[in-house]
């Protein structure tokens, strides 16, 4: 039960610091303009929000016996996931006027990168802190 728990620690961490990505690669793109700066916000936000909804789908059950429910919420919740994400540049670059696709990619790839980044400073601290 512990590792679940700690999994789940991580997941939230993910998502807190995904987060905290996407408001900070909008407020850098302000050292460019509001349309950056915005793009940016978005396409991180691109981000943020299916993995939440994967999350909220994939762990919601805990339990052993339920083996088939967390089976079949792990795809529904990807699948879901998937559909946001494209569904949500679509909204982005159909909405989005002036676009600035470059920004939009880039807060996108650099939020992304929490879903590495988390885990190994979670990893790490651990290691440190059981020798």
């Amino acid at each position: 039960m512990r590792q679940v728990e700690q999994r789940l620690r991580v997941i939230r961490l993910i998502l807190i610091w995904q987060l905290v990505g996407a408001v900070s690669v909008g407020l850098a793109g302000f050292f460019w303009n509001k349309d950056v700066a915005l793009a940016a916000f978005l396409g991180g936000m691109t981000v943020v929000l299916p993995n939440s909804y994967f999350a909220f789908r994939a762990f919601r059950y805990r339990v052993a016996r339920a083996a088939q429910l967390i089976v079949r919420s792990f795809y529904a919740g990807a699948a879901g996931k998937m559909l946001l994400t494209a569904g949500m540049f679509t909204l982005v670059f159909i909405n989005l006027k002036p676009l600035n696709a470059p920004a939009v990619f880039i807060g996108f790839a650099l939020v992304q990168t929490c879903n590495w980044i988390v885990p190994l400073v979670v990893g790490r601290q651990e290691a440190a802190g059981a020798k």
